[in-house]
């Protein structure tokens, strides 16, 4: 119905109101707190919308009976005029009881009803339309000396059960002194929610901080969580503060978020509480369940928005209120009790007094607000406040928690590098060693060829000059391999040094345990002149391992050995393959930008020798050699000297032949593919 056809409804209704009984006139100087116009008006109760034609027309408006039911299937009309018989301008408030959803007034100028005024008050009135900041239940009207004002009110609920046509007349100072009656008896409770809700927003602000600075996931749960809990007390906060104020600026959205708002949170709280007391490391089976849980309260809370939004009744509120607190209760001390069980974390003592601040704030909550305690014991503070310092208390306890939980992580991380040094110092150690017993044995070696070259005869000269080139040879190359374990060695602490800047303590702890393995094979290996393909490939299998760890995984490797080949029967020279593979890795794949980056490493039979294969689909040579730096090309061209006289003195002493081929893959369209390292290796007759 437009306002212009409820206007001349409103003005027909005027014009015939002499028709029916006369309309009570109420004097402002006989007002007392107990004028109620239940008694004092004419009411009339009609259908909801579409209202009839002449529901306004009609002047069946008569005293109300104490037989009628109210309920929220029609609306109740009230019919009353005001006259200010004081030779003094006064004001006039209408009070309605927070039963009412909304209460419409209509009111004249005069007693003629011909320009009307509308206002809105009652439970679900908007506290920026008020005409009292503090209350969305009062309508002050102003009278001037001598003024009849005529007055239309409507009572329309859909959320309430019952409306209540309990509306009071009340003069300026009555309501001045009920305000302050009302608000002096709980002042200090008023203060304190504001003073918790700010508290709890503080520490929201800085655990945000800490999960941009952090990004643990930690953080951000329990940022979450107290996101909710900060919304929900910001709907308890007192009207007179700017909180208060803006949030019942949508009363009707209050009553609809109340409980998914607190389910919301809950399920915060309680992936919270698993990242807190490490649920997953103790009790496996109730971090599955948990899990599975507070995902599907997050959409039991959704559900329960939109069926509370289609609804809007408060029986439906309550209700779901009650089942929620009793299901919740239970799984809470469930929780517990399985905790308490199999728990084991150093934090569990603040989770428990954590949890002891809420239920006590809980349960002293509602016995208050139940009046199952006399007032005289809680008159300074209101029964959500005692909900509030429980909450606050464990949220206060979480974040002494937090606190201890980064004082433990600093600890172990202390610890972890303490080994972690330990470990590189006995490294150290074994390498001085080695060195050591190679120098030494270089020189024994060399004593005895000058004694045995002194004392042997002349006509052996040129078999001893024969045997001392030899061993000459030999010592050559062990003094060759001592220089390759240097480089390989110097390259893999590199790495376990960039895991530790990157603060990824436990890659570098497995990385370490990986290399120490590699060392500790290498070294053996470095001490035999030839050693069999398997040890050779078990070194290099282990070594590819260790490199792609290193770079994330982010190339894929395969040693391809067919069945018919016994490695254990073919001897090769230590670390022959290794330094190619280095290349491939280092100065190939490293720099690719292909999605699918490959290393293979294939070992086949032709004709008497035994074929080598490493390929790699890097970048090429020439792109290396351009992206790299002149000290790094020196680097890489020491490394390939170091092999190449290797197999050089190989080939000399055992009379076997490795010969080496380098060659560079090309696309079809022109572009590099990558690189391929063939050795063939001929064993001797």
């Amino acid at each position: 119905m437009s306002k212009f056809v409820f206007t001349l409804l409103l003005l027909l209704f005027f014009a015939n109101a002499t028709c029916g009984q006369s309309v009570p006139t109420i004097r402002i100087s006989a007002l007392r707190s107990d004028t109620a116009l239940n008694r004092a008006a004419l009411w009339k109760t009609t259908a909801k919308a579409p209202l009839p034609a002449d529901t306004l027309y009609s002047t069946d408006f008569r005293r109300l009976s104490d037989k009628v039911a109210f309920s929220r299937d029609s609306i109740y009309w009230a019919r009353f005029n005001v006259i200010n018989d004081a030779p003094v301008a006064r004001r006039v408030v209408l009070f309605t009881p927070g039963a009412n959803d909304r209460v419409h007034v209509y009111f004249s100028a005069d007693s003629s009803f011909r320009a009307t005024r509308h206002r809105t008050l009652g439970r679900h009135s908007s506290y920026w339309e008020a005409d009292y900041r503090f209350t969305n239940l009062m309508l002050p009207v102003d009278f001037n000396a001598g003024q009849t004002r005529s007055f239309l009110v409507k009572i329309d609920n859909r959320y309430m059960p019952v409306p209540s046509p309990a509306l009071l007349l009340l003069t300026e100072q009555e309501v001045r002194n009920d305000f302050w009656n009302s608000y002096s008896s709980h002042m200090e409770g008023t203060f304190l929610s504001v003073f918790i809700a700010g508290a709890v927003l503080a520490i929201f602000l800085f655990v945000v901080f800490l999960y941009i600075t952090t990004r643990d996931s930690l953080y951000l749960y329990y940022g979450l969580y107290l996101g909710g809990v900060f919304v929900y007390f910001a709907t308890k906060t007192d009207t007179l503060f700017f909180l208060g104020y803006f949030t019942y600026g949508y009363p009707e959205y209050l009553s609809i978020l109340n409980e998914p708002v607190q389910l919301v949170y809950t399920a915060l709280y309680i992936r919270f509480s698993m990242g807190l007391l490490r649920i997953r490391e103790y009790d496996p089976a109730l971090y599955r369940f948990l899990d599975i849980f507070w995902k599907g309260l997050l959409v039991y809370s959704l559900a329960a928005l939109v069926v509370a939004a289609l609804v809007w009744r408060r029986e439906f509120d309550q209700n779901l209120l009650a089942v929620d607190r009793v299901l919740l209760l239970l799984f809470n001390v469930a929780m517990l009790g399985r905790i308490l069980q199999k728990n084991r974390s150093p934090l569990l003592v603040y989770f428990l007094i954590g949890n002891i601040f809420f239920i006590t704030g809980v349960v002293v909550s509602t016995v208050t607000s139940l009046g199952l305690v006399s007032q005289s014991y809680y008159t300074m503070l209101m029964p959500i406040n005692y909900f509030q310092i429980g909450v606050f208390g464990e949220i206060m306890c979480f974040s002494f928690a937090l606190g201890y939980n980064v004082r433990l992580l600093q600890m172990e991380r202390i610890k972890n590098q303490k080994a972690y040094i330990n470990q590189l110092r006995l490294n150290q150690e074994l390498t001085q060693q080695a060195n050591r017993q190679l120098r030494e044995k270089l020189d024994e070696r060399t004593r005895e060829v000058l004694a045995m070259s002194k004392t042997l005869r002349e006509q052996q000269e040129a078999y001893l000059r024969s045997e001392f080139e030899f061993q000459l040879g030999e010592m050559e190359m062990q003094a060759l391999r001592a220089q390759m374990n240097p480089h390989f060695i110097f390259n893999s602490l590199n790495t376990i040094r960039y895991f530790v800047l990157n603060d990824e303590n436990e890659k570098a702890s497995d990385y370490l345990g990986k290399f120490a393995r590699l060392l500790r094979m290498v070294l053996q290996n470095s001490r035999e002149n030839t050693i069999s393909l398997s040890e050779e490939l078990d070194a290099l299998r282990l070594y590819m391992e260790i490199e792609a760890r290193r770079f994330g995984d982010s190339f894929q490797y395969q040693i391809l050995v067919p069945a018919e080949i016994d490695t254990d029967a073919i001897t090769v020279p230590p670390l022959l393959l290794q330094p190619f593979v280095e290349n491939a890795v280092w100065h190939g794949l490293l720099h690719s930008n292909k999605p699918d980056r490959q290393l293979t490493v294939q070992i086949s039979e032709e004709e008497a020798e035994y074929l080598f294969t490493i390929t790699d689909n890097g970048i090429g040579r020439q792109k290396s050699r351009e992206m790299h730096s002149r000290p790094a090309s020196l680097k890489k061209s020491f490394g390939m000297q170091i092999t190449n006289k290797r197999v050089e003195l190989f080939n000399k002493n055992f009379g076997a032949q490795i010969r080496i081929l380098v060659r560079d893959l090309i696309l079809a369209n022109g572009e590099a593919g990558g690189t391929t390292v063939e050795i063939r290796y001929q064993l001797p007759d």
